[in-house]
């Protein structure tokens, strides 16, 4: 495991370097910046295509332009919340976004050049200064252990942990498949893909990091803090802070929340939890039992999470290609932040979980009485025919 620590996606940081090469970054910007409103390239059968304008750079636009003069660049191409968000919607859409030219092909490697120049950035960071990073203890920033830990958050711990705490089992068939979808992406990040060959073996390397990696430090409690505060009351679920942390206790548990410093919300959002998972196990197994409503469903909320975390002006607004932005320096460190402004109020997620919670019960308790009413027809009847 430590060995880990001391690899990295050499490869990524090798193709950054001759990038930067070919197209210096202005020395006005941001080291490495990527550009957000991209210029389509117009690229011909040898890869070539206009350069993009000076001052702004799109690295993966850049790579697929030179990939066939130099052999590290050619790899892509042969061998903030949302904007994650974003990379696995693009991700995710089809087949064919996933392959090569397609875009969450694209934005698994502006992704991979984006973790080398935050590397890059923090290593010179700690030869400036070496208590802002210590990298005998944490190891070479953005690693190969770190890689296969996000991977793996996204791959085994929603398999066999977050979404069985929901009440949603997938098939074997689904688990197979979407291993094999993000040891691809694994591969695409720069990111070691033997610990996802199987299901057995992501859910093992899984396992291992819980075990040996997961603890909590001071910052780990500011920044799960102030994800949540930064998504109380925002669109589009309008969901509170105590929702949201009743939500991260019922995925996480309460040993790794109260590490994590999460409060404790009273039992009423724990009810909404409740209701939240059988509404979430209602809409699974419904629609998964008649196979052509399942897709037209998972083609509709496709299209939804793209239109409200991407497009709509409270989300991202536009797509993005993964920009530079938050430059790590030695004065700014991570603290406690206030939450955002909720702006409008309104019910979202939380009614609705409510409404699911009290048809769930109304359903319980009819299933109760007229079992017992089948129940006690039956008794009685056998004792009739009993001589």
């Amino acid at each position: 495991m430590d060995s880990m620590k001391q690899s990295y996606d050499m490869l990524g940081e090798k193709a950054l370097e001759k990038l930067d090469r070919i197209s210096p970054p202005p020395s006005s910007g941001l080291p490495r910046s990527l550009v957000r409103n991209e210029a389509k390239p117009a690229f011909n059968s040898h890869g070539t295509g206009e350069q993009a304008p000076e001052g702004k750079r799109d690295l993966y636009a850049l790579l697929r332009q030179n990939a066939f003069n130099d052999e590290a660049l050619g790899f892509a191409v042969t061998d903030n919340r949302s904007e994650t968000t974003q990379h696995l919607l693009q991700c995710t859409r089809s087949l064919e976004s996933i392959q090569p030219g397609g875009a969450g092909h694209a934005s698994s490697v502006r992704v991979r050049l984006l973790h080398a120049a935050v590397r890059q950035r923090i290593m010179k960071l700690a030869r400036q200064r070496p208590e802002y990073y210590d990298i005998n203890a944490w190891g070479i920033p953005i690693n190969d252990l770190d890689c296969i830990g996000t991977i793996g958050t996204f791959c085994a711990t929603l398999i066999w942990i977050s979404l069985p705490r929901q009440g949603i089992f997938m098939t074997q068939r689904e688990v197979t498949d979407y291993v094999a979808l993000w040891r691809y992406i694994a591969y695409l990040t720069g990111t070691p893909t033997e610990h996802f060959e199987t299901p057995e073996k992501a859910k093992r390397i899984m396992e291992v990091l819980f075990l040996y990696e997961i603890k909590p430090t001071e910052t780990s409690k500011v920044l799960a803090n102030n994800i949540i505060k930064s998504l109380a009351g925002q669109p589009p679920g309008f969901a509170s802070e105590a929702f949201l942390q009743v939500n991260s206790r019922w995925l996480n548990g309460g040993e790794l929340s109260d590490a994590l410093g999460i409060g404790r919300p009273s039992i009423y959002y724990w009810a909404l939890a409740v209701g939240q998972c059988l509404f979430f196990m209602a809409i699974c197994y419904t629609y998964r039992s008649v196979p052509y409503l399942d897709r037209r469903k998972i083609a509709a909320l496709r299209r939804v999470f793209w239109q409200v975390i991407i497009k709509n002006k409270s989300g991202l607004g536009e797509e993005t290609t993964f920009d530079f932005k938050y430059i790590p320096n030695l004065s700014k460190k991570t603290q406690m932040e206030d939450a955002l402004e909720p702006g409008i109020k309104k019910a979202g997620i939380e009614r609705r979980n409510l409404q699911a919670l009290g048809i769930g019960c109304i359903m319980f308790a009819l299933a109760g009485f007229f079992g017992l009413r089948i129940v006690a027809a039956v008794i009685n009847r056998a004792v009739k025919w009993l001589p």
